[in-house]
């Protein structure tokens, strides 16, 4: 488990509460969940709050990833129960919880999405976080939402509707340190923001790219695969026109991904379904034009210089009135960093 380093000033205020977080994938995987914790860590710090993360040990890292998500279900159902009776709050922020968990009222589980519980998915990861999401429903304790997209589609469904709510945006403390004053120049390529899950869409970008003729003008560079390619190669291997203009980028420290957006040409943005937008948020304080699929979560975070899309014909659209607003882009603050340490206080102080 991880320690805050607290200031020394505040060590008599963080005795009296002390959160465990159960951070399995820290370590493993550099951004995703893990990221939004490590971000959250730093607004704990700011308000002067002990907490502790509950991580995969060193020397199973490395195990693959099959081993690591049984490793993961073990230590989430098992371990962090019995760890979070010596602490006053419990959070589960992988989008599931410890079914013995909820029996004790210092539990919270974070909600990033309810992609899981949408239409018939019968994967066992998702039968998993269905099974745990319905217990948490049952036992009313803490939820936690990283949007307000996410608690709307909550209410929609009547989904953990009688527990206390608090609202636990993304943050940027980490990523925020990182950026280079001044912007340096752009670049040519476009940056796409994309993964490998179904969510994510990436072959309908492809598809967008091609179909387009953004190919022509713009080199495409994906950040967020994590290795994944297979999906890109073979499109490659399909349509070898834009095979020489694509390049996915392999896993990345947080360093390498702020000068990626920073000397990106503009961002794009392209998913099916998300709890959050924070591709947009971090283009946003880079600097960035962003282009973006038109879905409720990203519609929360658009601006001025956020263009959205549905489609082929409106994704043309956007790309045009993108690359016609050529002027710089100013660094956009994210507004959520207050946000989140009142919420943090109003759930530290609250007894369910």
């Amino acid at each position: 488990m991880k320690r805050s380093e607290a200031p020394a000033r505040s060590r008599t205020r963080s005795r009296k509460k002390r959160i465990l977080i159960f951070n399995f994938f820290a370590g493993i995987l550099r951004r995703g969940i893990p990221l939004y914790v490590d971000n959250f860590c730093f607004a704990l710090e700011s308000n002067e709050i002990a907490y502790y993360q509950l991580r995969c040990p060193r020397c199973l890292r490395r195990l693959p990833r099959s081993v690591l998500n049984c490793l993961f279900v073990l230590f989430e159902q098992a371990v962090m129960p019995v760890a979070a009776l010596w602490f006053d709050k419990a959070i589960y922020p992988y989008n599931s919880v410890a079914i013995v968990g909820v029996l004790s009222s210092r539990t919270a589980m974070v909600i990033h999405d309810l992609i899981s519980s949408r239409g018939r998915n019968t994967a066992m990861s998702a039968r998993y976080l269905q099974l745990t999401q319905a217990v948490f429903n049952w036992s009313r304790r803490d939820a936690i939402y990283v949007s307000q997209s996410t608690w709307r589609i909550a209410k929609r469904l009547r989904r953990f509707s009688k527990s206390p709510t608090f609202l636990f945006p993304n943050s940027f403390f980490g990523f925020m340190k990182l950026l280079s004053q001044p912007f340096p120049p752009r670049g040519d390529a476009v940056l796409l923001c994309s993964g490998w899950g179904k969510n994510k869409d990436v072959a309908g970008a492809l598809r967008l790219y091609l179909e387009s003729g953004l190919y022509r003008n713009r080199p495409l560079r994906i950040l967020g695969m994590g290795g994944h390619t297979e999906i890109v190669d073979g499109f490659c291997a399909d349509h070898p026109e834009v095979a020489s203009r694509i390049v996915v980028l392999p896993p990345v420290d947080d360093r390498e991904v702020v000068r990626t957006y920073e000397t990106a040409a503009w961002t794009w943005v392209h998913s099916r379904a998300e709890g959050y937008g924070r591709s947009i948020a971090e283009a946003r304080l880079c600097g960035s034009r962003v282009v973006a699929s038109n879905i409720a979560a990203f519609r929360e975070q658009a601006d001025d210089a956020t263009y959205l899309y549905l489609g082929l014909e409106e994704f043309m659209r956007a790309i045009s009135c993108c690359e016609a607003n050529s002027a710089a882009v100013s660094q956009r603050i994210p507004p959520e960093h207050q946000l989140l340490k009142t919420e943090i206080d109003r759930f530290i102080e609250f007894e369910g």
